[in-house]
């Protein structure tokens, strides 16, 4: 039963990785009716707060997208690699990783993409270094976003024991920073030059123009991109402060008793608010706030990870008892945990849903919770089987064909830097642990 409930979470997962946009809510929501028909397995909890949650920050990125923040934001980016196009391959990990930081989304990622395969080709760099590295930095800025779906689930599971979102923020932001590090390092080693095939694939580069582009000044900010950006950066840090400091957030009193607003309702309501702010100051008709790319693809992520999250939770809670017994019994060292999430975040293919099915799992197994903070940078693993959307645009914009997926499968572009930046960040993760969160 064990096995034929895997099998329909590896198949349902594949294929909708592989068909992309909604697909995996879909065949998420087909693979649920297997299990409850089939296997007689009961359903978990739907994830609605996550759905919440995503849906109140996919309406503030939309606000700010019709206002023109996020292309003012990836103006800058474009403008600050192409005034050091010798340095894409150290500039691209760091600029993608702000965007996604600042977005809360990776989806974000396709809008710089595109810009560090032409800036690379322009300067004779293969583009596999560099588009390999910004795919990776897009899932740990994501990861590392206070105001991310990641980051939804990991506080709610950690809100009990002390966690605070800042505290989050304090490990996750330096440990993927330095993973990061380290893979840029490692692939800034390897060979740069482009094959002597791509370079025939490459039309000859006007000099001039290359200059042209490379000299044009950093955009200025508009009053609207201004007031956009603004109200999202102070929405963002009152969320983590009102998370931190127990003080700030809304009470009221029921038959003498204070009662507070539970901390997983702050992202919602603060990130609602923000998006009628901006709406309102900025003077945005709805529709255009629907209509953008990011607004789209954050549904489309909404709705996949409704989808999976909700199937993969049901047969972890299904299948717990022999779970646990094959993780205690193989994996009983709490630092092994890692492991798991990097091969349950590689067969979901979705950051998110692996923490909503996993981390039970590992306080069922009483891992301390400052463990599975240290370990969480591991469900980024979803580069191991090269499905993911960020990779495969980036393998479709490489025109030259050095970023690809190899004859096997797993020997792909992204597998070193992917690998690297996970183990830096776990281990920066514990060694941070000791001194954040004693004892």
């Amino acid at each position: 039963m064990f096995l034929i409930g895997l099998t329909i979470l590896l198949t349902t997962s594949f294929l909708g990785s592989r068909l992309k946009g909604l697909s995996l809510s879909m065949l998420g929501g087909l693979g649920m009716l297997l299990l409850l028909l089939l296997l007689r397995t009961p359903p978990a909890e739907p994830p609605v707060q996550i759905i919440l949650c995503i849906a109140a920050v996919v309406s503030a990125v939309g606000a700010i997208e019709a206002a023109g923040g996020l292309h003012y934001l990836v103006q800058v980016a474009e403008a600050l690699i192409r005034k050091h196009p010798n340095r894409i391959i150290y500039l691209s990990p760091l600029v993608t990783y702000l965007l996604t930081f600042l977005a809360g989304t990776n989806h974000i990622a396709y809008s710089i993409l595109p810009i560090i395969a032409e800036v690379s080709k322009e300067v004779g760099i293969r583009p596999e270094r560099p588009l390999s590295l910004a795919v990776v930095a897009a899932l740990h800025g994501a990861l590392a976003s206070p105001i991310s779906s990641i980051m939804v689930i990991l506080a709610g599971f950690l809100s009990g024991t002390g966690i605070t979102i800042a505290t989050i923020c304090k490990l996750i932001i330096p440990s993927t920073l330095f993973g990061l590090c380290i893979a840029t390092f490692v692939v800034g080693q390897l060979k740069q030059s482009l094959p002597d095939a791509a370079q025939c694939l490459t039309p000859d580069v006007d000099p001039l123009h290359v200059a042209e582009k490379s000299a044009r000044p950093f955009p200025k900010a508009t009053r609207k991109v201004k007031l956009s950006l603004g109200c999202f950066l102070l929405g963002s840090l009152w969320i983590v402060l009102t998370d931190a400091i127990k003080g700030l957030l809304p009470s009221w009193e029921i038959a003498g008793t204070k009662v507070f607003l539970p901390t997983s309702s702050i992202l919602p309501l603060v990130m609602l608010a923000t998006a009628a702010l901006i709406m309102i100051l900025c003077r945005i008709p709805t529709h255009r706030m629907i209509t953008g790319k990011a607004f789209t693809a954050g549904i489309q992520g909404m709705f996949s990870l409704l989808g999976i999250a909700w199937l993969s939770s049901t047969f972890v809670e299904g299948n717990k008892q022999t779970l646990l017994h094959c993780i205690g019994e193989h994996l009983s060292a709490p630092w092994q945990f890692s492991l798991i999430l990097l091969g349950m975040s590689a067969i979901m293919g979705s950051s998110a849903a692996t923490i909503k099915a996993i981390f039970p799992l590992g306080i069922a197994l009483a891992i301390p919770p400052k463990v599975l903070l240290a370990s969480v940078a591991a469900v980024n693993g979803v580069f191991i089987i090269p499905v993911y959307p960020t990779m495969l645009a980036a393998i479709h914009l490489d025109t030259t064909g050095t970023t690809h997926i190899g004859k096997y499968l797993f020997n792909h572009s992204f597998m070193l830097p992917g690998l690297l930046s996970i183990l830096g960040a776990v281990g920066m993760g514990f060694i941070l642990i000791h001194t954040l969160i004693p004892g």
